[in-house]
């Protein structure tokens, strides 16, 4: 069974404007939103006893052109970190868009405000942090001479594919609402890299798994799936170049070889489409479990278009004290500015 964001999500208000920004009206390069000079305080509408899962979509542009924007996510989440109760945040790939230093840099920059904060956070890399230039080409990344093991120290215990090495790792962290497990993976995971996933998710289940990827469901809310969807579907990992040399699942080799097997994997969360950037489904897990696989991306290119490389949104997940409602917003600490539509605020019923 399938459900699609319609028939799963009911919208909620949270008294904030609606802020879809024209780059006609908002010059990127020329104006400085009201809030550029500080970071927003921003009031936790949620209920007391909750907590939040911050996910940064694809930084991409910004490490290359707005490192600020990135930056300003930063710390508002470390400004936030108690009053929001933010427990962790979770990036879903194409940290940079070329691979390589100076954009690893910027990266750095901004995740070193969350290590200062000491907010347990957990990268991946999605198809433009491979290979030369960001063209995929191979897996080869730049990811760990920016980042090490000792960046994931805030985790309460971090768990490696390989020793060490960030391209796949899973987070343990406890909550209000119990112990939480991240599992991050690397772009279009390999089927060795999916089987450890599937042991570790057996060994921890008494707690809730949400996996993150770079690349799972598409801008309609269907899985990437090259044998059913074909050329319908763009970007699916297994159509890049890698593929002539390593292993690549997409979406429906992900869901059936990992998401479906396991009753504590609640959560899929991806980036990488553009389109409108937001997508969402909800399929039933062999355990009878609905797993909510969540699109995300604000990048340039994303409509409608947004100023500053997409104006430096993000997601804000609120698990509420009830263990079973999650509100999903959209925000902006650059513009302050919320996101309401429909597919952008919402609330899940696990």
């Amino acid at each position: 069974m399938k459900l699609n964001r319609r028939e799963f999500l009911r919208p909620f208000a949270i008294g904030a404007a609606s802020a879809v920004i024209s780059s006609d009206v908002f010059p990127q390069e020329k104006a400085l939103p009201p809030h550029a000079d500080k970071t927003p305080e921003t009031p936790f509408d949620a209920p007391e006893g909750s907590w939040t899962l911050a996910v940064f979509p694809d930084s991409q542009n910004l490490t290359k052109s707005h490192p600020e924007v990135f930056i300003r996510q930063a710390e508002w989440v470390a400004a936030h970190k108690d009053s929001h109760n933010i427990k962790f945040v979770a990036h879903l790939g194409d940290i940079t868009d070329n691979n390589w230093p100076e954009q690893w840099e910027n990266a750095r920059k901004a995740c070193a405000i969350l290590n200062h904060a000491q907010v347990p956070y957990s990268l991946l890399p999605g198809n433009h942090d491979l290979g030369k230039d960001g063209k995929a080409n191979d897996r080869s990344t730049l990811l760990n001479e920016y980042f090490s093991a000792a960046d994931y120290k805030h985790s309460d215990k971090v768990l490696y594919f390989e020793p060490d090495r960030l391209e796949n790792t899973a987070h343990i962290f406890n909550t209000p609402g119990g112990k939480f497990m991240i599992i991050a993976l690397e772009f279009g995971p390999r089927s060795e890299v999916l089987n450890w996933a599937d042991k570790i998710t057996a060994a921890h289940a008494d707690h809730t798994a949400i996996v993150s990827s770079h690349a799972h469901i598409y801008h309609d809310s269907t899985r990437y799936n090259l044998q059913q969807y074909g050329e319908q579907q763009k970007w699916n990992p297994r159509k890049y170049p890698l593929a002539a040399t390593t292993d690549v699942n997409d979406g429906e080799g992900v869901w059936e070889k990992l998401l479906s097997r396991h009753a504590n994997i609640r959560f899929m969360l991806n980036g990488h489409v553009l389109g409108d950037g937001t997508g969402y489904l909800a399929s039933d897990g062999k355990g009878g479990q609905k797993v909510h696989q969540i699109l995300s991306n604000y990048q340039a290119g994303v409509e409608p278009r947004r100023p500053y490389q997409g104006g430096g949104y993000f997601r804000l997940m609120h698990f509420l004290p009830d263990k079973k409602s999650v509100h999903v917003k959209t925000y902006s600490p650059w513009f302050d500015e919320w996101l309401t539509t429909e597919d952008q605020q919402f609330e899940i019923q696990l």
